[in-house]
């Protein structure tokens, strides 16, 4: 296998399951936690993620298919999804903007609908190929039904496209919205983005004491 991220909790390797290509994703043990509690921490985070990525498939979102998961090793094996990024994707300058835009929140929608909220929706974690837009790295996710926190997974794609993708920001997520709406809503998506600007006031007038 080979290493290709490590992060604060886990470490990423790609590799092959039974001749496919596929992503291994093993959380660590933290030397600064209690053994007993850190590996407690390790199996629900492991098992949680794994149930997620499952419903999300169920609720039509395309994600990486689950190979194998193991609570002693806390361990995931999964699909390996070919293609570049959706940040790659915004920077080209022949790429379909507006069909990708409107892909990502028809998947979101999706994902909202099935009271998933994902909780790390950058461009680097959506991945763009011919079969369509695929959300991947579930690893912050929670089951939600709030407006609140649909609305936080809508601030970080906003914020991400402001601060990646400036200078197509407005209609990326003008396209996105479109596709969002076309899945929860016009009634739900207006109470999502009410929220997000409730939420954007909140952060513009906070006062460092």
């Amino acid at each position: 296998m080979k290493l290709i991220y490590r992060g604060a909790e886990a470490d990423i390797y790609s590799g092959d399951w039974a001749g496919e290509k596929a992503v291994y994703k093993f959380r660590k043990p933290l030397p600064y936690r209690l053994p007993e509690l850190d590996l407690a921490i390790r199996v629900q985070r492991t098992v949680h993620e794994a149930q997620i990525l499952h419903e999300s498939k169920s609720a039509g979102v395309r994600s990486p298919f689950l190979y194998y998961v193991s609570t002693r090793e806390s361990l995931i094996v999964m699909e390996e999804i070919a293609g570049p990024r959706l940040k790659s994707v915004l920077q080209s300058s022949t790429s379909d903007k507006e069909r990708a835009s409107s892909e990502f929140g028809i998947a979101v929608g999706r994902l909202h609908s099935a009271g998933i909220m994902h909780g790390d929706l950058t461009t680097s974690n959506v991945i763009v190929n011919e079969t369509g837009v695929h959300l991947i790295d579930f690893g912050l996710a929670v089951r939600s039904i709030r407006v609140e926190d649909h609305a936080v997974d809508l601030r970080l794609i906003k914020e991400t496209l402001g601060g990646a993708h400036s200078e197509i920001s407005s209609a990326v997520m003008k396209s996105f919205l479109e596709g969002y709406t076309s899945v929860v809503g016009g009634k739900r998506a207006k109470e999502v983005t009410k929220k997000l600007a409730e939420i954007e006031r909140r952060g513009r007038y906070a006062r460092v004491e």
